[in-house]
């Protein structure tokens, strides 16, 4: 199963390009062609998932009721503007300006791993969420019998 942990903190150039912390890259299998899909995450950060991952998260959505209100604005509010990214040889990623705008991204990016999924944070909002959570944290592990 595909783990990426940990945290990095990572400069943006003026392109909009990132590198892939090291550690993330090794565990991308090759299926994925070295390709992740963007999205508008939830909580104020962009989520990237390896693309064998991207498409079963596709798969579930397509098979959710179009017909829903809230369905339709989910889908069209994450999917508009989500980009597929090819890594380079430099395992630098190139994300869209507006994705980036989105979530307030400008100059550093903190990249994390979440289990089957990377998120990309800017620094100040990842710093405010952790704060929150850190006061719930355990709270919440007791109710999730883990």
């Amino acid at each position: 199963m595909l783990q990426f942990l940990g945290e990095y903190d990572v400069p943006v150039d003026e392109k909009g390009r990132i590198f892939l912390p090291a550690e993330f890259r090794r565990k991308l299998p090759a299926e994925t062609e070295d390709t992740l899909v963007v999205v508008k995450g939830l909580d104020g950060c962009l989520t990237a998932y390896p693309q064998h991952a991207w498409g079963e998260i596709a798969n579930k959505m397509m098979r959710l009721p179009q017909t829903d209100a809230k369905v339709r604005v989910f889908i069209r509010g994450m999917l508009s503007q989500a980009a597929e990214v090819k890594l380079d040889r430099q395992g630098r990623a190139n994300l869209p300006r507006k994705l980036l705008d989105r979530v307030g991204i400008t100059d550093r990016v903190v990249v994390i791993g979440a289990l089957d999924k990377i998120e990309l944070w800017n620094p100040e909002a990842w710093a405010q969420f952790m704060q929150q959570a850190d006061s719930a944290l355990e709270e919440v592990a007791e109710t999730l019998e883990l």
